[in-house]
């Protein structure tokens, strides 16, 4: 019996939001620039070597733009700017800007393996903000290495870049400038390279909205009323037009650029409704796609795994659909995105060995295929849908090693075909249909990561106050030159970025820049048309509603029951644990919180459900840790969790004074473990302790500080990680230590 083929295909998601400021001209951030020259050009020419892996990219418009702004109009950045500075030129400011945002990169990938800027990075953590405390060399040596490490493992290093990165240090301001000139260089090359892909057959380029807004959002809010309250949700934002408006602009980008029109639409965020479905057919799109969960929702399903993550039954995520009736002529057909299997490339294979990691997901994709043979259909697609761009720098080698051997081992199986949807979608015969969509994002199948937030409605009413202005100018001024002008600064606020970033749950660690920059497109809509602005757009729009901080307000006092009570944690600081754009269902808990009163230290954390009831299915197993370091004692040790050999963090070389394990056995709590640090640097495990803790809907700690021999002078420092079974899974806190 022959093996039924089974389709694969890869959708890269590229995408920079706009940090341009109107004002200057010049773009608040790099990332456009960094990811162009160590991903762009990289995830699209590794394909030169696995000539028979066909893939499909989604290039949002803004970002096709933001590139030729860099290359065509020589545009910089803040850091590039800097980077081609002469340092005696430079005053405070500048040299606080270069100590708070140049270590901005992957510390075990880009820092750690680099001698001369982990030197500088190590520095940087002793000195804290004394500007003065570095040579004028080690400004230079700073700046050019933060631009070097986008280059390593990368097509787009050379030999000019090879000479630098031997050369390692007193770099001159020739050196800098040279470094930035090659990268505008190879950012000219990428729009060519894509061109020349898509011509030769061998990926299919998609397209947006322009400036990535959340499109069901946009032609109307109240399509997120089916999981949200309308009390929840602000003032009725209705604008199907400016929707349409902004795609036809992201047609006409892509038809002059490629020469073609784009067959397929990436809607941001994974979010569709059933009016953005319609306003897709009407500007003739083939194929859309969307997340599992809203398949799962609209089939009023749940999509079970096995123990390894493949799905017990694929056949329905397996499947592409045609929405509408059988009977309609612009039916458009859409597909689903194995969200697993993304995030297994997004979130967990770059802590892994590449070639095991690699096999791993083979493995998963002929699980899936032998799941499929009994199918009535003669074709399935797994589709896997992420973001290209930034999952790549966790990779010890920017994911070169296990891109290569998955593509090796996919292109050498006679019985997998990986293509571009469209060319799959060119042999594929039966149809099936859904008459009906949920809507829905990628995350959570709603809306709420972009509505429903005190300050996200905040932002909501800012757009509809704005549109109501523009649409009363517009009418008494409708010859005006200065209307086109205006609704590009309206466009660029409805990018969904803003509204991920503001309020809860998402800390981007700039949040004040995109507050600023969002506030700085809307006071631009007004100066084009020399009408006055708002004054509320003076103040960030956490102010208004007064944020909570990330560290505590003030002292709590909560009751250690387990019960969620917001009240008792209204003061308190918070983590968030998200990744990129994508929740990772592997992470343990999603929030933490905490803060302390007068005699306590006190913990929240906000469970992962989904994870629990895994855990208890499977009778599976693991660890909360926290590793506390009193400045005050001097008897400390190592952290005891093994750690994987790619995983290097700042946190990890330090030693701590106590450690307070927490078990989590079948998805319950058992007693909590504490051990103090000898001078020996080994540990010694405290058989009485007074330490509180509670698991019901929340997990609530209470540490007294006398525990961890505090006294009320004393500064402490946390780290929280999770572990499984000794093995170090994740850091909570990043590469930073919360300090009390």
């Amino acid at each position: 019996m022959n093996t039924k083929k089974i389709n694969l295909a890869f959708i890269w998601h590229l995408h920079q939001p706009c940090y341009k400021d109107p004002e200057s001209n010049v773009y608040m951030m790099p990332w456009v620039r960094l990811h162009a020259i160590k991903d762009y050009l990289n995830i699209l020419k590794i394909l030169d070597n696995h000539p028979n892996i066909k893939q499909t990219f989604n290039i949002v418009p803004l970002l096709l733009e933001q590139i030729e702004d860099y290359t065509k109009n020589h545009a910089h950045d803040l850091h590039s700017q800097l980077t081609i500075s002469k340092i005696e030129d430079m005053d405070d400011i500048d040299k606080n800007f270069i100590l708070n945002n140049f270590f901005d990169v992957n510390y075990s990938t880009m820092v750690f393996p680099n001698k001369r800027y982990f030197e500088l990075y190590e520095k940087r953590q002793e000195i804290e903000d004394n500007i003065n405390a570095f040579s004028d060399e080690e400004y230079s040596d700073i700046l050019m290495w933060f631009n070097l490490v986008w280059h390593q493992n990368t097509i787009t290093s050379n030999e000019e870049i090879e000479a630098f990165i031997k050369k390692g240090e007193n770099f001159t301001l020739e050196d800098r400038q040279r470094l930035i000139a090659i990268q505008r260089e190879l950012m000219s090359e990428i729009i060519p390279a894509y061109k020349e892909k898509l011509q030769s057959n061998q990926i299919e380029i998609i397209t947006s909205s322009y400036f990535h807004s959340i499109v069901p959002l946009t032609i109307d809010t109240n399509c997120a009323q089916k999981d949200i309250p309308k009390e929840l949700l602000p003032k009725q934002y209705s604008y199907l037009e400016d929707t349409e408006e902004q795609i036809k602009k992201s047609i006409q980008k892509y038809e002059e650029i490629f020469n073609q029109k784009p067959k397929g639409f990436w809607p941001p965020e994974h979010a569709v409704s059933e009016q953005s479905i319609d306003l897709l057919k009407k500007l003739g799109f083939e194929w859309t796609l969307t997340d599992e969960g809203v398949l799962a929702r609209t089939l009023d399903t749940t999509f079970e795994r096995d123990f390894d993550g493949t799905l017990q039954n694929p056949y329905f995520l397996s499947t592409p659909y045609t929405i509408g009736e059988k009977s309609a002529k612009n039916n458009l057909k859409i597909i689903f995105n194995n969200t697993f299997f993304a995030n297994l490339i997004n979130f967990q294979y770059s802590n892994h060995n590449p070639q095991e990691s690699a096999l791993d997901l083979y493995q998963k994709i002929k699980s899936t295929q032998a799941k499929l043979q009994q199918s009535p259909d003669k074709h399935h697609l797994i589709t896997i849908a992420l973001d290209g761009e930034n999952c790549w720098e966790h990779y010890k080698d920017n994911g070169k090693a296990f891109l290569n051997n998955l593509y090796e081992l996919l292109e050498n199986d006679k019985d997998l075909d990986i293509n571009t949807v469209s060319g799959f979608f060119q042999k594929k015969e039966k149809q099936h249909y859904l008459t009906n969509l949920h809507s829905g994002t990628n995350v959570n199948a709603n809306f709420q990561m972009w509505i429903s937030d005190p300050i996200k409605n905040l932002a909501w009413e800012y757009l509809s106050n704005a549109k109501e202005d523009l649409i009363k100018f517009e009418q008494e001024n409708i010859h005006s030159d200065l209307i086109e002008q205006a609704k590009k600064e309206f466009s660029i606020i409805q990018g969904s970025d803003w509204f991920w970033w503001f309020g809860e749950p998402n800390d981007s660690g700039k949040d004040e820049m995109f507050d600023y920059l969002f506030r700085a497109h809307l006071k631009q809509i007004y100066k084009i048309l020399e009408k006055p602005y708002p004054q509320e757009l003076e103040n960030p729009l956490e102010i208004v509603l007064e944020k909570k901080s990330f560290l505590p307000k003030a002292k709590i006092h909560p009751s250690i029951n387990g019960i969620l009570n917001p009240d008792e944690w209204k003061n308190a600081g918070y983590i968030q644990i998200v990744q990129g754009a994508l929740y990772n269902t592997e992470k343990l808990f999603n929030k933490m919180y905490f803060g302390y009163d007068d005699d306590n230290i006190y913990l929240r954390f906000d469970i992962n459900n989904y994870n629990f009831k895994k855990m208890q299915e499977l009778n599976g197993s693991r660890e909360l840790v926290l590793y506390f370091q009193n400045t005050n004692n001097n008897n400390c040790a190592p952290i005891r969790y093994r750690q994987m050999p790619e995983y290097q963090n700042a946190i990890l070389n330090y030693k701590y004074t106590y450690e307070l394990e927490i078990p989590i056995v079948a998805g319950k709590i058992k007693q909590p473990v504490l051990s103090k640090a000898l001078n020996n640097q080994l540990w010694e495990v405290c058989i009485h302790h007074s330490i509180e803790l509670a698991f019901n809907q929340i997990i609530e700690v209470k540490i007294p500080f006398s525990e961890l021999k505090i006294n009320p002078q004393d500064k402490i420092n946390m780290a929280v990680m999770t572990g499984k079974t000794g093995i170090l899974e994740e850091i909570a806190t990043k590469d930073r230590l919360i300090s009390f």
